[in-house]
Parts: C-alpha cells; sequence; structure tokens
C-alpha cells in the first residue's frame, strides 16, 4: 500500500522524487504479466492503456480502451472494446529483436510515477548473440493534449558496435477476449508519417491514428526505408558507451469527436511539438491537479 499526503502547492512540489508516489517493479515474472498489465495502466480521462510491453510478449493483454468506444457482442451486450495498439515498437541489434522472453535480462526496473503519469522501464539486455545493451522506456498519454500519446526509447550500447534497426507501427484488429470489433478501413505511410482509419463491426464508430518516428539527430546521421508501409523504419549506427534517442508520437481520434477522425489525426500529427514539449506540458497539467487537490493516502508500505 502507499503513504501519501498532499495538501497545498509547497507539498506538492516536497513529494517531487518521494518514492511514495511510485509503483516499483525490479524483478520479472512471466507468471504475473497480466496483473503487472493491470497495475501499470496510464490514463488521461480520454483513454487508459494497460502496461504492456512495446515489444510485445507472448500471451500480453495489451489494451487501449477510449471512453464511449462499443460494439455489440453476439448473443451478449453491447461491451466496450479494445481498440487498435499504439504501442508497436521493435529494436534489432545485429539483426536480432530485444525482447523480455530472449536473450538475457541482466538489470531491470519498471516504474509508474503515480504523481506525474509517467510509466518507465529500463533493462540491461544481452542479445543470443552476446551483445550487450542498455535500454529505457518512457511513456505518458497526455493529460494536456489528451489525443496526444508518446513514447522514447533511449538506446546505449555496453559492447556492441553496428546497426541498430527500429520498427514502429500499429496493431489494426486487436481481440477483445477473442472477439473481433475492428474492420481496417484504409492505411498507409509515407517516410514520415504512419496511419490507421478503421471502425467498429456493428457501432460503426470510427477510430484513425497517425504516429511518427523520430530519431535524434536523425537529418544528419540516420537512414530509413520507404516501400509505402504502415510501418516505420529506420536505422542507425551505434559504437560502445554512444546512448540514441528515439521518440514515438501518436494522435488518435474517433467519430465520437469529429466527422473526420482521420484528417483530424494526421493533421495534429503534423503539428505536433516535440516529444520533450509534449512531456513538459502533460507534467504541468499533473501539476494544477495535484495544487488543486487534498489527496491523503494511507496504508500498510509493507503491503504494497
Amino acid at each position: 500500500m502507499l503513504s501519501i499526503s498532499v495538501n497545498n502547492s509547497q507539498q506538492t512540489q516536497q513529494v517531487n522524487h518521494d518514492p511514495t508516489w511510485k509503483v516499483i517493479e525490479t524483478t520479472f515474472n512471466p507468471n504475473e504479466l497480466h496483473h503487472k498489465e493491470t497495475v501499470f495502466t496510464l490514463g488521461n480521462g480520454y483513454l487508459g492503456v494497460r502496461g504492456s510491453f512495446e515489444e510485445g510478449y507472448i500471451h500480453e493483454h495489451s489494451g487501449t480502451i477510449i471512453n464511449g468506444i462499443y460494439d455489440d457482442v453476439a448473443i451478449a451486450a453491447t461491451e466496450i472494446v479494445n481498440c487498435p495498439n499504439w504501442l508497436p515498437l521493435t529494436i534489432k541489434i545485429a539483426g536480432e529483436a530485444f525482447r523480455m522472453d530472449s536473450g538475457e535480462i541482466l538489470d531491470y526496473k519498471r516504474q509508474l510515477d503515480m504523481r506525474l503519469g509517467i510509466l518507465s522501464r529500463d533493462i540491461r539486455w544481452r542479445s543470443p548473440l552476446g551483445h550487450t545493451v542498455e535500454l529505457h522506456f518512457e511513456r505518458f498519454v497526455s493529460l494536456a493534449s489528451q489525443h496526444y500519446l508518446a513514447i522514447r526509447c533511449e538506446i546505449t550500447s555496453i559492447d556492441y558496435q553496428g546497426e541498430v534497426e527500429v520498427i514502429a507501427g500499429f496493431e489494426a484488429q486487436p481481440h477483445t477476449l477473442g472477439i473481433e470489433h475492428w474492420q481496417t478501413l484504409k492505411e498507409g505511410g509515407t517516410d514520415k508519417i504512419i496511419w490507421l482509419h478503421g471502425k467498429t463491426l456493428h457501432s460503426e464508430i470510427e477510430l484513425s491514428m497517425a504516429a511518427k518516428l523520430v530519431v535524434e539527430n536523425e537529418a544528419d546521421t540516420f537512414a530509413h526505408e520507404f516501400e509505402c508501409s504502415c510501418e516505420l523504419t529506420k536505422q542507425f549506427q551505434i559504437k560502445p558507451g554512444e546512448t540514441v534517442s528515439l521518440d514515438k508520437i501518436v494522435s488518435v481520434y474517433t467519430s465520437r469527436e469529429t466527422s473526420t477522425p482521420a484528417e483530424i489525426a494526421l493533421i495534429d500529427l503534423v503539428e505536433a511539438p516535440s516529444y520533450s514539449t509534449l512531456l513538459a506540458t502533460h507534467i504541468a497539467a499533473w501539476e494544477r491537479v495535484w495544487v488543486d487537490s487534498d489527496v491523503i493516502i494511507e496504508g500498510d508500505e509493507k503491503l504494497s
């Protein structure tokens, strides 16, 4: 359990680094996968995202639930549905994809900062071929601009020199407890942006997502491949001691907010500020929440 006391703005500033605001996992247990996906959920009032991994995991229950997106179920009733998954981000080291169930996990920490609404994960990973890298993942669903979602991944080479490949995409037709609810109407991309436009099978609610992948210093040192794909693929070289940062920024709209969700999602993505700016406005929005709130959460810390 947690012990938190926030009564005014001064106290809010004091808990900036208070560990009682954080849910921390230092050992990954596959048997607790689904439970921890729930524990590490993020939300902003418009949507919620389960704490599944960006790279995926066998038998995971990834989920993005958007307020008001329902569909019919045969013989039963209308149910809220799992929306297309915006998380997929694959990191390949010398052609081998990073996964928690591949290679060797040398160090691991996952943390949910409840005060700032940020989920992070730090892993030191040795690939099956013996290359060692450190990966820092960070994600948030913006409280300031609720249609923006963002992931940052920082890749640090420990002993590897060579190519890193990054692939960003969407899972267009996820299941909801084994039931299909989505039809893809259109998907595609350019060398800078990918998009997805679909609708629920029965209620015919439309949903559109657009995403871009921004790599640090890309214009000077990075290359990308483009074949009019629904994925963004970029490659770069890395050497021991070097860190490369990349950001996946996503915009999402449904026909419940606008009659042209595909157009608005693309416009929003093109106009999206940097990851750092989105994060700063997100943190400022949470700061205002805590300044205006009087929150006391008490319990036995040993039971948390």
